[in-house]
């Protein structure tokens, strides 16, 4: 809309808007999340909770002929983390068909906190688990990720994605992770009002 959007798990309202740039205020999602009953390792069941939470901050996105940048930064605001995350991406749509096809690459900073809420390892819970005890820094994760848009109607479009995220150190040392990096993978359907 003119004043506000949706998109994914985001929510905005534009400062100010042009052609070319957008400044707005967002809330969002960390995005993660972990229930020690869904793991099969007994020590990780024995881990606390880490629940999915509320970011608000700002965002600001820049549209040229050479692609779309965008940076973001947001802190929790729910007390689960205490921490803020900062993302840059650069993204270039091409129009093949009717398809939109939209490659990017992009850099995840994560503060200590909120590395340290999801990924880190309390004394607590070392001696409840038998897991080591761990505490991470600031975390860098680089990622890159492709999406498709393909339009149904004026208004309506059917989307599809991927992601392949780097785990920086900071993550890939911590006893609760097995892998170098994740992938994610998503769909959906969008309204333009």
């Amino acid at each position: 809309g003119d004043n506000f959007y949706f998109h994914s798990l985001m929510g905005g309202y534009y400062l100010w808007k042009d052609n070319s740039d957008q400044l707005s205020l967002i809330i969002t999602s960390s995005g993660q999340e972990y229930r020690p009953k869904k793991n099969d390792f007994s020590g990780m069941r024995q881990l606390d909770k880490r629940h999915l939470t509320m970011m608000a901050g700002g965002m600001w996105r820049h549209t040229a002929n050479w692609g779309v940048v965008k940076t973001s930064l947001v802190g929790d605001v729910l007390g689960e983390s205490n921490g803020m995350i900062w993302t840059t991406d650069w993204h270039y749509p091409l129009t093949l068909g009717g398809f939109t096809v939209n490659p990017g690459v992009g850099l995840s900073w994560n503060s200590a906190r909120e590395t340290g809420y999801y990924y880190g390892v309390s004394q607590d819970e070392s001696s409840r688990s038998g897991i080591a005890a761990y505490h991470s820094g600031d975390s860098w994760n680089p990622y890159a990720e492709v999406s498709a848009v393909y339009p149904l109607s004026s208004r309506w479009q059917l989307g599809v994605g991927g992601r392949y995220q780097w785990f920086d150190s900071a993550v890939k040392d911590s006893p609760m992770v097995s892998k170098s990096g994740q992938v994610m993978v998503w769909s959906g359907v969008s309204y333009t009002f």
